[in-house]
């Protein structure tokens, strides 16, 4: 008998910390563009960079987390039968925690045994481990970290279903997730749906993202025989599995971190499959719409090591790599999804035992016997069939909503309703709106934005074109000397990449009333446009009128770093708060600037200090601000450059030995 329940779950956990008090505009996420160049076929087809995101405005960062681990306990919902147990976590944007196999006790994912959020996310924090379900725009999704609605639903025959569904803010879209697992089954089904209720083609983007842990002679199996990949920073093709004599399905067989997307092909079953040495692991089929698969490693260079153990406990080394499914074949392209539709599909996870001579033997082999065991578990046409008898649950209201989600979704539906709009999901209870949408919902009752004091946080942003018209028309009237409102329009237009326009409005807004936002966004404005001295003189003004502001000054000094004037760096940080100065990013661009001014030693000593090596939380992956401060520490010494574990976050430092 299947059951769901909730259970609690007590984990070692970083302290979140508060969201950032800064507007989310000043850092591209370096999952942005790939360089226009391809190598690839003129029927290949691909929406190659179409619905880039450079920002994750409106979105505030989560960036304020420390690295101490405490114990924190948790609400886990767990479906289970007599041969699967499924652990969710609503508090990480409805992430599959565990799958364990129960007919032999062994564990199919990656379970990360912390919650230590690290800056790999398009808002900051993320956490290694489980299965993520990423949609709207290319990156870990901005509720990683994140409660998001969860709900008690069921099948016609009584099945438990969880649901956890959001209104995703920069697409508009809805996005809907039930899982469910009946009596009998040795598997996990994921029906996912995602909807755009606007009258305007969106990108969408839509990845699930396995961990897996990675372990010697562990082989992935896929219906491909070419993968894009990009190495060289272009989508290129390459033949597989071997590529430059190296079989890539073996995962620790590569050596810099790198994306496998396979070419799957169009008249094939899609799956992609794990295998140990013995032909045990993971399984993952769906149907037919789900036609990207994907296989990510972190390589074997020390770099690659500490990136997962950074991940994980102090005293793990956190060893995995991922396995993917996406709607495009690539996770470089969105792909446009028509008005008023709705995208539906069916995953399914499980574990498989298949003949090892078999997988570990040609390509052709495993293949074979791979797409053989899986049709003895699960048929494709049963898979479409599953989707298919499920549909009028999926368009059901709930039975029970157990948690509500922020309150985006209840005010886009508040505007909707006052404006006679088509409504979104009306099968759906998206409760009601919170402290962070107030001022949003005054906006459209009453045409104002409302006071707010300068010295206060702003509380949230909108980049919606319907809101900022109705902010646009405020300004015009009850707003017309409202700094607040002309600093929202600033920082949107900013955003969207309208620095003229934006540069108006935040000008505007210090007229009405100096403040210290609109210096900030200011100062981002002019150093987007490459204006280094106009951005500096904000950025040092914005400083001068909130001290003690860790996100703030965070951004100074890499904005101040940035423009190489290391000497500003050094004085603002000598006269700077307590609370700063102890700050582990803060000290990290102040030991920069010392070492760039000459003081290679007292740059060093913070570096490593008392026998330890300076731990900054909120690296991001793919910088190696601290790592290349090493490696200048070391030449400007004349010593040889050997780079510590503790600070090497390089996952290429082999690549051409790898490329040939």
């Amino acid at each position: 008998m299947t059951e769901l329940r909730i259970e609690k779950l007590t984990i070692p956990s970083s302290d979140p910390g508060m969201l950032s008090s800064l507007p989310p505009i000043s850092e591209k996420l370096c999952l942005g563009d790939i360089e226009n160049k391809f190598c690839l076929d003129e029927d290949d087809g691909l929406y190659i960079n179409y619905g880039n995101v450079d920002c994750a405005y409106p979105y505030r960062y989560l960036d304020m987390y420390t690295r101490e681990l405490k114990d924190k306990e948790y609400d886990s919902f767990v479906l289970e039968n007599d041969f699967i147990k499924a652990v969710f976590m609503p508090d990480f944007g409805g992430k599959l925690w565990s799958l364990q196999d129960k007919t032999t006790g062994r564990e199919l994912l990656f379970k990360n045994d912390v919650v230590r959020p690290c800056n790999l996310s398009v808002r900051n924090a993320w956490m290694s481990g489980g299965i993520e379900w990423n949609c709207g725009y290319k990156g870990h999704h901005a509720y990683t970290c994140s409660l998001i609605s969860t709900a008690k639903t069921q099948l016609e025959d009584g099945t438990p279903v969880v649901r956890f569904y959001l209104y995703e803010r920069i697409r508009c879209a809805v996005v809907q997730m039930d899982f469910f697992l009946p009596d009998g089954y040795r598997f996990l089904c994921c029906r996912m749906r995602i909807t755009n209720p606007n009258s305007y083609v969106v990108p969408m983007y839509w990845w699930s993202n396995v961990a897996v842990e990675e372990k010697t002679g562990d082989r992935v199996v896929v219906p491909a025989d070419m993968s894009y990949t990009a190495p060289n920073g272009y989508v290129e093709k390459i033949n597989i599995p071997v590529f430059n004599g190296i079989d890539v399905t073996y995962p620790e067989n590569n050596v810099i971190a790198n994306d496998f997307f396979w070419t799957t092909y169009k008249d094939k079953r899609k799956y992609i499959y794990q295998a140990d040495k013995d032909g045990y692991g993971l399984f993952q089929t769906s149907t037919s719409r789900l036609k990207g698969r994907k296989l990510f490693v972190w390589g074997n260079s020390q770099g690659g090591k500490k990136w997962q153990n950074f991940l994980t406990g102090d005293d793990k080394s956190g060893r995995y790599n991922e396995i993917q499914s996406g709607l495009a074949n690539t996770q470089h392209e969105c792909l446009p999804m028509p008005p008023h539709t709705v995208w539906e599909w069916l995953e399914c996870y499980g574990s498989m035992q298949t003949d090892s001579a078999k997988i570990h033997n040609t390509w052709e082999s495993a293949r074979a016997e791979t797409e053989a065991v899986l049709e003895s578990i699960i048929t494709e046409a049963d898979v479409e069939k599953l989707l298919d008898d499920t549909r009028s649950m999926a368009k059901s209201p709930a039975k029970e909503l157990v948690y509500q989600g922020e309150g985006w979704a209840a005010l886009e539906l508040m505007r909707r309703q006052l404006y006679g709009s088509d409504l979104m999901c009306n099968h759906l209870d998206f409760g009601k709106i919170g402290v962070e949408q107030q001022d949003w919902a005054n906006l459209l009752k009453n045409g104002t934005i409302g006071e707010h004091s300068p010295e206060d946080v702003p509380l949230s942003y909108m980049r919606q074109a319907e809101w900022t018209a109705l902010l646009e028309n405020a300004v015009e009237n009850k707003d017309k000397d409202n700094w607040y409102a002309y600093y929202l329009l600033g920082t949107t237009a900013i955003a969207d990449g309208e620095y003229k326009k934006g540069n108006a409005y935040l000008e505007r807004s210090v007229e009405l009333q100096e403040n210290v936002w609109s210096y900030y966004a200011l100062a981002v404005s002019f150093e987007k446009c490459g204006d280094t001295a106009k951005s500096a003189q904000y950025m040092i003004k914005a400083h001068s009128m909130r001290k003690g502001d860790i996100s703030l000054a965070k951004d100074v000094y890499r904005s101040l770093n940035g423009a190489k004037m290391y000497d500003s760096v050094i004085e603002l940080f000598e006269s700077d708060t307590d609370n700063v100065r102890e700050n582990e990013r803060c000290l990290l661009y102040y030991a920069n600037a010392l070492a760039r001014t000459g003081k290679i030693e007292e740059s060093e000593n913070i570096l490593y200090k008392d026998g330890k090596y300076l731990v900054v939380p909120d690296i991001r992956e793919c910088e190696l601000t601290i790592t290349d401060l090493w490696i200048y520490i070391c030449n400007q010494k004349g010593v040889e450059v050997n780079v510590p574990y503790d600070l090497d976050f390089r996952m290429t430092e082999n690549k051409d030995e790898w490329l040939g």
